[in-house]
């Protein structure tokens, strides 16, 4: 049975998702959830009497001229935020209509970066990519609801649109004309009806406590608007790394991906070429079993990154090129911007604040790394307050108990602390004596926090300045 379904986010994000039978489970097709008013009808559409001439529970439609009658058909109507219809034949075959804010009236299926009404036509065959009335591909279309009934829970209507997919060889790979751009090919879907089809409800109320935030995601590829049909958010632990991961993929099939260590704050940084699945690193494909091309160079410029909300807002742009250098295939990635939301933690967003000598320091730059010294991990908290700077570290096997500082590392699993009056310019006066207590250390949520003083002095014993550091706290997340 074709089935549809709409969740809302948890740790993975999905703006929607439908399930379709071609056999058994063959693709996963998604449209997206925004709030936008109907786009105004522009563009040639297929010629149409708005003549139904559908039988009560019927889906018909003429494609390229050939008869379609569905042998099942199914609607859902979420809220009243969209509507969805698909008319299912044996073999795969399916013709699906979507349009936002649905009710009595005309919409444009013209599917572009404001209008997120659209169609879909899968022909069955081994090219499993569908048609789609997209802008960018040429697409257009039309679809008129005569009858929307609440209390039956039935649509009636008619719809027309041309569809657009690209070509492929045997192998599945894009058939290239000679400028190298995919060869597209077209469908045209006229005459279409449907009488009386009953629709499921879906709540999207969200419990009455608002609309669930949406996902967003935009990018220019050499010039050509990458409009994301469906975005994934997902937090994977690498190793003993947090990680944000953002998937977005288009109706056509190209994909992009951007992978976020979960230590990075605000600013801007500087993306990799090659990653073990923990670094900051950029991805495109453009699908129909294309490789992958991954950021060299590449920047990414966080402005919002909100541990305990749960939510990632950057700019970005980075050039694609083969990672192993085998190809030459390049692309340029330019105008990026994103919006993810995932699960958040509470109390899970950096912070750190002491006093030196009884004045209040409250870095504006909280750095967090790991390295490992004699097999020991260590967490290092480099932190600074325009020209000062007070650095924190301890091995990762502490628990939630006190420590001692010492006044360097040597063995790796010593607790040591620093502080920089003016970097550059003084010396830097290490702990001598100090005291780490640890609070709490959630290894599950990835979090450590707790206290610290110490006496810093000159390790050299030549300055005889002493700085008192106290009422030290901290919360860290974990790398």
């Amino acid at each position: 049975m074709f089935k549809f379904a709409f969740i809302t986010y948890q740790t993975t994000f999905f703006m929607k998702k439908m399930y379709l039978l071609k056999g058994m489970l063959l693709a996963f097709i998604a449209f997206q959830f925004f709030s936008c008013s109907n786009e105004p009808l522009t563009g040639e559409f297929p010629q149409e009497e708005d003549q139904n001439n559908a039988e009560e529970g019927q889906f018909i439609a003429q494609i390229d001229g050939q008869e379609f009658i569905a042998n099942s058909v199914e609607a859902t109507l979420f809220g009243d935020e969209k509507l969805v219809i698909s008319g299912i034949k044996p073999g795969g075959e399916i013709v699906t209509l979507e349009v936002l804010d649905p009710g009595v009236g005309s919409f444009n299926l013209t599917r572009g970066l404001t209008n997120k009404n659209g169609g879909l036509y899968f022909d069955g065959s081994t090219n499993e990519l569908p048609y789609v009335s997209a802008d960018a591909l040429g697409g257009f279309g039309l679809m008129n609801i005569s009858a929307l009934d609440a209390t039956a829970k039935t649509v009636t209507g008619t719809f027309s649109f041309v569809g657009f997919r690209n070509k492929l060889d045997s192998d599945g790979n894009p058939i290239l004309d000679g400028n190298g751009k995919p060869v597209t090919e077209k469908i045209q879907i006229s005459s279409g009806a449907f009488n009386s089809i009953p629709y499921t409800l879906e709540d999207t109320g969200g419990g009455g406590g608002g609309d669930d935030p949406e996902n967003e995601f935009f990018a220019k590829v050499d010039g050509v608007d990458f409009i994301a049909d469906n975005i994934i958010v997902t937090e994977p632990m690498v190793g003993d790394v947090h990680m944000i991961k953002i998937e977005a993929k288009t109706l056509e099939g190209q994909l992009m991906r951007i992978d976020v260590p979960r230590s990075l704050g605000v600013g801007a940084f500087d993306m990799v070429r090659i990653s073990d699945g923990t670094k900051l690193i950029a991805v495109y494909n453009a699908g129909a079993g294309a490789e992958n091309l991954t950021s060299d160079p590449g920047t990414i410029t966080i402005t919002e990154f909100d541990l305990e909300a749960g939510v990632l807002k950057a700019t970005f742009k980075f050039t694609g090129t083969d990672p192993i250098n085998q190809l030459p295939d390049v692309v340029e990635v330019t105008a990026g911007k994103l919006t993810a939301y995932f699960e958040g933690v509470p109390g899970a967003n950096n912070s750190f604040t002491a006093s030196v000598d009884g004045a209040t320091y409250t870095p504006n730059e909280i750095v967090v790394e790991t390295s490992v010294v004699n097999q020991f991990p260590r967490l290092t908290i480099t932190t600074t307050k325009g020209k000062k700077s007070m650095v924190l570290s301890f091995p990762l096997t502490v628990t939630e108990g006190t420590y001692a500082m010492g006044t360097e590392v040597v063995d790796g699993d010593e607790v040591v602390a620093t502080y920089t009056p003016v970097v550059g310019t003084s010396i830097t006066y290490i702990s001598n004596p100090g005291s780490l207590v640890i609070t709490n250390y959630d290894l599950q949520a990835g979090l450590i926090e707790g206290t610290f003083t110490f006496t810093g002095k000159d390790g050299s014993g030549q300055d005889p300045t002493i700085y008192q550091i106290t009422a030290g706290e901290f919360l860290i997340v974990l790398p």
